[in-house]
């Protein structure tokens, strides 16, 4: 379970609202308050030194591929937005004061080459028109002939979208599904809020983009692209809806293919201990972070996925694309943390080389569904394994209030 994988792991959420700023860099690092020297005389708790712009969470690089695999990613681009006048959005949410700097966009695609994704996942893009200008303008050597963008009618305009280098079959969102007949079976929810505000609404937030994509000729990949609703545990109740109603889409794609590949990834604003993250796991999908690097020593910070320490953006699989996962190929890519006396609050501007409060998630796999047609069954990948191992073994051909 993706939970009890990252115990240890996990930070309290604070997650408060913004509207339409990064969130909060003023926090302090997650390993929390040091102690003087002096403690043995009674010295008081001194507070951890301030970190300077730097890279803190993540891989300085981002690892190999393996040959014939095909790399899958999600990233948080924290408002990417061009300069063209959208008259849909105006006053306090007017998208040319969201205008992305030039330094910006020069730094995330610095970081989305280094990725090397083939299919990339993105959150809080303004349009499809402001992703086909992104990608013209600073990704025109990358191979992403195929792009995916639709809007939901949210308030800030920002949506999901895709960059991939094979053909995209289908595109759809759901901004209209409804939110209040998802059922609550079992443990954990949150209680039904009472704090004016943070009532659960009938709606997503912002409704996940779904998207087919045609791999090889004979392997396909589902694609749902979340960015569940921000705002702290005040909002857990929200987002609670939301995964349930996700998960009920993924029963249903099960339902007709009981192998289907499949994939949930994003922007949950969720750590692995809360209800929200569960909801998927206890669904029955297998988290990309039970395939990481097991044998590194910074564990923790390595795959810390959001500035204020916590790890929010997940990959989650169904066991029919989970057993084509590369062992150990999970990982963040780190980028510049802004530093901690960075407070967008005040309107200041983040330091040069900075991109995202988000850090990008990745993970390899290999297509192949030879033995499903040849008359074979698929079965859940073991943690920390791989397709290509459990194959190796089998004698028979038979996972205003938006701050993150």
């Amino acid at each position: 379970m993706l939970a009890a994988s990252f115990l240890g792991f996990a930070q309290s959420a604070t997650g408060t609202d913004r509207s339409s700023k990064s969130s909060s860099m003023t926090q302090q690092g997650s390993d929390g308050p040091r102690r003087d020297t002096d403690a043995k005389q009674g010295a008081e708790q001194q507070p951890k030194a301030k970190r300077p712009p730097g890279v803190y969470y993540g891989f300085k690089q981002a690892p190999a591929k393996k040959k014939g695999a095909v790399r899958l990613a999600a990233y948080n681009v924290e408002n990417l937005f061009d300069g063209e006048d959208d008259p849909k959005l105006s006053g306090d949410v007017d998208d040319l004061q969201e205008r992305t700097s030039e330094d910006r966009l020069q730094a995330l695609a610095k970081a989305i080459k280094e990725l090397d994704a083939d299919i990339l996942a993105l959150e809080e893009v303004e349009s499809e028109e402001c992703l086909r200008w992104f990608r013209d303008t600073y990704l025109k050597d990358m191979g992403y002939e195929h792009l995916a963008s639709k809007d939901v009618g949210y308030a800030r305009g920002v949506e999901q979208s895709i960059l991939s280098r094979f053909p995209i079959e289908s595109v759809e969102v759901r901004p209209d599904e409804d939110l209040s007949d998802v059922k609550r079976d079992g443990k954990g929810f949150a209680e039904k809020p009472t704090k004016p505000g943070a009532e659960q609404g009938q709606r997503f937030q912002r409704s996940p983009l779904i998207a087919d994509v045609r791999v090889a000729p004979d392997y396909s990949l589902r694609v749902i692209v979340v960015h569940h609703k921000a705002g702290g545990l005040d909002f857990a109740y929200q987002r609670e809806a939301e995964a349930l109603q996700v998960m009920e889409w993924v029963k249903e794609a099960q339902a007709k293919d009981e192998h289907i590949n499949l994939v949930v990834l994003g922007d949950f604003n969720a750590q692995p201990s809360h209800k929200t993250a569960k909801v998927y796991t206890e669904g029955g999908l297998v988290g990309a972070y039970d395939f990481r690097d097991r044998s590194r020593k910074d564990m923790k910070d390595a795959y810390t996925t959001h500035a204020s320490g916590r790890p929010i953006d997940y990959i989650m699989a169904s066991p029919g694309l989970s057993e084509d996962f590369v062992n150990s190929s999970f990982f963040v890519l780190g980028t510049m943390h802004a530093g901690d006396d960075y407070d967008w609050r005040k309107g200041e501007e983040p330091p040069k080389g900075y991109a995202s409060d988000h850090y990008p998630i990745a993970i390899d796999f290999t297509p192949d569904d030879a033995e499903l047609a040849e008359g074979g069954k698929g079965k859940p990948a073991s943690k920390g394994s791989s397709k290509s191992s459990s194959k190796s073994s089998k004698s028979s051909k038979p996972n205003a209030d938006d701050d993150d």
